[in-house]
């Protein structure tokens, strides 16, 4: 029993030498768009790496980037890719502390209710653009949160399909075009922008209107509380509820809709009723 306890711990150990991990930031030149070949620029050092569909689609070019450089029986991985430059992450940090603030002096009415304005944010979408609560101002939006992991088809796969029936529902009215949908990831530390195009991508998802975020784990968390969803870790994976949040084209909450699936066509409706008030003179 105890040599095959002792070849099991060796095993084990070997393949956590073999797989060395390290952080680094630098810049990447992909070899051509249907390739997943690219080349790793850190300091003076240039080197091959493989790197993921989605990551090539976003292309990355001339941006630096924070990657996880996985070294594997000889073959490094660029993984988990996120965008490094000062200016972006020095905003993403100020929104994080404000977000902070914010909470500590709610205290226990954290989470924002109708009429409430939506809280800031600093995120990167699935194209690694970076995105603040401006951009999406002049928009009624509808938000959820997912992560990209999710096993339990009740849950976020069945939240991401609602999601692609309210944009059908929502492009079958050309009054509609100005609704936005947002989908936040609360698994930030594994859904880098090019996890979210990959996932967006097996799933067919039209991102004419729909845009699937990321970024800091704390300011995530933030959002979370103030957008009321609960996450617990529980045997291996992450148990979460879920809702579906409705915002005013002025940033203005109107309405929560608990649960992974909802009415697309009632939704859709919604924001129609929303767009005739708000033309009303």
């Amino acid at each position: 029993m105890n040599k095959f306890f002792t070849l099991w711990v060796f095993l084990l150990l070997a393949s956590y030498l073999e797989a060395e991990v390290v952080r680094e930031e630098g810049y990447l030149q992909i070899a051509a768009e249907s390739s997943n070949e690219a080349s790793w620029e850190s300091g003076s050092q240039t080197r091959p790496v493989k790197i993921s569909s989605g990551d090539v689609a976003i292309g990355w070019k001339k941006r630096r980037v924070s990657v996880e450089l996985v070294n594997s029986e000889g073959s490094l991985r660029a993984e988990r890719i996120f965008p490094a430059e000062p200016v972006e992450l020095r905003q993403m940090a100020e929104i994080t502390e404000a977000l902070n603030r914010d909470i500590m002096e709610r205290s226990r009415a954290v989470t924002r209710g109708a009429k409430d304005l939506m809280p800031p944010m600093a995120l990167w979408n699935q194209a690694g653009e970076f995105r603040l609560k401006k951009d999406f101002l002049g928009h009624p939006l509808a938000i959820n949160f997912i992560f990209t992991r999710c096993a339990n088809a009740r849950m976020c796969p069945a939240s991401t399909q609602a999601m692609q029936r309210l944009a059908e529902e929502l492009d079958k009215d050309s009054q509609l075009a100005n609704v936005k949908l947002l989908t936040i990831s609360f698994d930030p530390t594994y859904d880098s922008p090019g996890v979210l195009r990959t996932y967006t991508d097996s799933r067919k998802i039209s991102l004419a209107r729909h845009e699937f975020l990321t970024g800091n784990l704390a300011q995530i968390n933030h959002l979370m509380r103030q957008y009321g969803i609960i996450t617990t870790r529980e045997d291996g994976t992450i148990v979460h509820n879920a809702a579906l949040i409705l915002i005013s084209a002025e940033g203005r909450i109107l309405q929560r809709r608990e649960g992974a699936v909802f009415d697309a066509v009632a939704v859709a409706r919604y924001f129609k009723t929303l767009n005739e008030l708000s033309a009303q003179p």
